[in-house]
Formats: C-alpha cells, sequence, structure tokens
C-alpha cells in the first residue's frame, strides 16, 4: 500500500515538519524577541521547570531581550507595569487563558476561575455577578443583623471590662462541625 511506504512516510513527515516551521515562523509570537528555538518548542522552557530555575531563566532572557520577551511558541512573558495592568488588570484583559487554568478545574470541570474562553467566562459572570455587586453587599437587611450583634459583643465588653472569655471554644466547636456532620472513609 501506498501509506505503508518508507518514501511515503517520510515524505508526509517532512511536509509536516515544514509547515509546522512555517506556522511558527509567520505567527504572531515569532516577532517577539527570544531565543529561535522557542519559535518552535517550549521544551527550554519545560527543562528550565523541572530543574526549579524557570523564573532566573526568564529573567535571564529579559536582561538580554528587553522587556518583552517569547519564552515558548505560545507563551510570552512581560516585564513592564503597563503590561501587567493589561493583562492582570480588574477590568479584564481582552486575552485568552492559556492551558495552565486546567490545573485549577474541579472535578474536572471548569470554573469561573479555570475558564479559558473570554467570552464563556463573561456569560458565566453575567450569571451570578449580581450577587457579588457592592450594591448587593452592602444592603442594609444582611448587614443589619451583623451590626445588632456586634453591637451588643461590644456592649458587654464595655459592661464587663474585668471578665475573661474563652472565645477559642466557639471557634473550635465551628471548626468540629464538618468531622461531625460528613462521613470520612
Amino acid at each position: 500500500m501506498l501509506t505503508s511506504s518508507p518514501s511515503f512516510v517520510s515524505g508526509a513527515a517532512v511536509l509536516i515538519l515544514f509547515a509546522h516551521l512555517i506556522i511558527r515562523l509567520c505567527s504572531a509570537t515569532a516577532k517577539i524577541p527570544g531565543p529561535f528555538i522557542s519559535n518552535f518548542t517550549s521544551l527550554v522552557l519545560k527543562w528550565h521547570e523541572l530543574n526549579a530555575n524557570r523564573t532566573v531563566y526568564i529573567h535571564e532572557l529579559h536582561k538580554r531581550y528587553g522587556p518583552v520577551v517569547r519564552v515558548a511558541p505560545n507563551e510570552v512573558s512581560f516585564t513592564s507595569i503597563a503590561a501587567l495592568k493589561e493583562i492582570y488588570g480588574s477590568g479584564g484583559s481582552g486575552y485568552d487563558k492559556t492551558e495552565f487554568y486546567d490545573l485549577f478545574q474541579v472535578y474536572g470541570k471548569r470554573t469561573m476561575f479555570s475558564t479559558l474562553v473570554k467570552g464563556d467566562h463573561a456569560k458565566r459572570r453575567r450569571m451570578i455577578g449580581d450577587r457579588y455587586a457592592n450594591s448587593n453587599v452592602m444592603k442594609a437587611a444582611p448587614l443589619a443583623g451583623i451590626e445588632e450583634r456586634s453591637n451588643k459583643f461590644l456592649q458587654r465588653c464595655v459592661e464587663s471590662p474585668d471578665r475573661t472569655a474563652d472565645v477559642f471554644r466557639g471557634w473550635y466547636c465551628q471548626m468540629d462541625t464538618p468531622s461531625i456532620v460528613f462521613k470520612y472513609d
């Protein structure tokens, strides 16, 4: 058969390698300064991760190439404050997250934090975001209960300055509740 001939297999391998090289050399990150090898593979970066000196390696790259460095085919490192604000700012960056965030899935499901695509994150945020809005958090009803209990506590403290109390007893009871409620195997 044609697919089992050595010349076909080697030709296909060369074609795939050539296509990979063209894609990497024409990608947007190819124009970013960095080691030439990081256009094609992240093995060098992985090697430094395994040897626990990734940060030192990236720092040395920044010394050599400047504030923006390509460290892998799809990974870029920045050292400027402006880039930090743009990427990690509270208003959102406009960038999708990398596969690194797959580490933060819960039972194989994406959470708000581990959602990779910005659009999917925005949909989830719209569904639950109102609960965390400052206007809802600061509503009078929940705060009234907290304020009432706080005032009672403060009043008792003022009325009995010579008395002591074991504050850890209540804390321990709260911390021990899961061992009573949930079964551990």
